[in-house]
């Protein structure tokens, strides 16, 4: 076999991806050539390193922040998915309750085709068994001048001496 097919075999033996046959192809010429087998020595330099240092022990500071650490991200972690929860709830409720609303004004506005469309939102907003029903004058700006007028039209301001100033 070519080196170069061996080198392809040297590193998957370090990931641990090789076959019995494969690994007796490898040692076969490991065995007959020497620039493979420093290769292969040179790359399993840290994994043999590794074996011979005792892992590091973290210091007792570094675990306890850690762990606040994580408790708090676990805890806000649960918040969101309370919320999307919720969301996933609540979302279609909302959408039901529109559509409710849409079908409710479209058959006020189909039953009273005379209306327009700013009358029939009203009637469906504010029923006719209100105590205080709404002030609509005119379609213009909303100035004091026309709430006043409006009051006054209305009779809640009888017997006293309102007068506007004109402007």
């Amino acid at each position: 076999m070519k080196c170069s097919a061996i080198q392809n075999l040297m590193l998957r033996k370090l990931d641990d991806e090789l076959s019995e046959s494969e690994i007796r192809i490898l040692d076969e010429h490991l065995a007959r050539c020497a620039g493979c087998a420093r290769e292969y020595s040179l790359l399993t330099v840290p994994q043999r390193i590794a074996q011979a240092i005792s892992p590091p022990e973290p210091s007792p500071y570094f675990r306890e922040t850690l762990r606040t650490r994580i408790e708090s991200e676990a805890q806000n972690a649960a918040i969101f998915q309370l919320f999307f929860g919720l969301a996933r709830r609540i979302i279609p409720s909302m959408a039901a309750v529109t559509l409710v609303l849409l079908s409710v004004f479209t058959y006020l506005q189909l039953n009273n085709p005379q209306d327009d469309l700013r009358t029939a939102y009203e009637k469906m907003l504010t029923g006719a068994d209100l105590p205080f029903p709404m002030i609509v004058t005119e379609r213009r700006n909303i100035t004091d001048e026309s709430i006043l007028s409006a009051i006054a039209n209305q009779g809640m301001w009888q017997g006293t001496n309102l007068k506007l100033k004109q402007q």
